[in-house]
């Protein structure tokens, strides 16, 4: 699949996006509510200070925002902004490009044979 990430990794260029504000992003999105600096930290196994470096660089491109916790006003909560999630539905949609590329380019038995050994594979909702 070396070749079938041409689109994402250009969109990440165009974007200025590293792995980490990928992740990030795919994190916040996917979880269906706001998050603790510490818990995006841990989500992508990153110390506190990377994880905030990581949410401060997204914030400032306007992809998530920050609010004050309403039980303890001390922690932060991170939510992802209808921009990031614009963002991270872009990145999922250049991933399946590259991934629907390099299965066009399969023989119809390896895809066959592709298929059976992805439905072996364990399935989260």
């Amino acid at each position: 699949m070396k070749g079938q990430s041409r689109t994402m990794f250009a969109l990440l260029d165009e974007l200025d996006l590293s792995m980490s504000h990928v992740k990030a992003l795919g994190v916040l999105a996917d979880s269906g509510c706001e998050l603790s600096v510490k818990e995006v930290s841990e989500e992508l196994g990153l110390s506190f200070p990377g994880g905030s470096r990581t949410v401060d660089a997204l914030m400032r491109r306007g992809y998530l925002e920050r609010r004050e916790d309403e039980q303890d006003r001390r922690m932060k909560r991170i939510g992802i902004t209808d921009a990031g999630r614009d963002v991270a539905r872009r990145i999922i949609e250049a991933r399946l490009e590259g991934l629907e590329q390099f299965t066009s380019s399969l023989t119809p038995e390896q895809r066959t044979r592709l298929m059976a050994a992805l439905s072996d594979l364990p399935h989260r909702p």
